[in-house]
């Protein structure tokens, strides 16, 4: 016995996978990149401690920075931070996902990186794909951040790190 016609399950799967969505970009996945053995960069389970290279975490974000998950990005990386059993002296955000910013976003933005700064912790980003650098610009975030603290690649973010802590 068939329960609902066609129309009435297309509607379903519609607003299923529209919720699906919505829950995605509310709570996306996030990681951790690091390095094997053998220097291959793999995304692991965003857990403090887990650091690409001793005092510098490279933490993915997979989504859309906006209102709705500000907080939730936010809160992620201080957890990653304050929870490390090791000191943390960098905390780059691999961008790579990251395709669009709005106001609510560059506001936690600005608040995390001064509350990184007071801590002791360089904010830096790297594989930007915001088009030339879009609302970072407006916010104020690239004179904040700083120019030198935006990286190409998650390679040239590393060796910037080892660079200036000599490590």
């Amino acid at each position: 016995m068939v329960l609902v016609g066609v129309e009435q399950a297309i509607i379903l799967a519609v607003v299923l996978s529209l919720l699906q969505h919505v829950r995605r970009s509310y709570r996306p996945y996030t990681r951790v990149v690091v390095q094997d053995g053998v220097d291959h960069w793999q995304l692991e389970e965003a857990v403090p401690g887990r650091m690409i290279v001793p005092g510098m975490i490279m933490y993915w974000f997979g989504s859309d920075l906006f209102y709705a998950n500000a907080g939730f990005f936010a809160g992620q990386v201080r957890k990653l931070v304050n929870d490390s059993p090791t000191p943390v002296r960098w905390l780059v955000i691999d961008c790579s996902a990251i395709t669009n910013l709005d106001f609510s976003a560059g506001r936690a933005l600005m608040d995390l990186h001064q509350d990184l700064a007071k801590a002791g912790v360089v904010l830096a980003l790297s594989r930007l794909q915001l088009a030339p650098r879009g609302n970072l610009d407006r916010l104020g975030l690239v004179d904040l951040i700083g120019a030198n603290r935006i990286f190409d690649s998650g390679h040239a973010s590393i060796e910037a790190y080892r660079s200036e802590t000599k490590s």
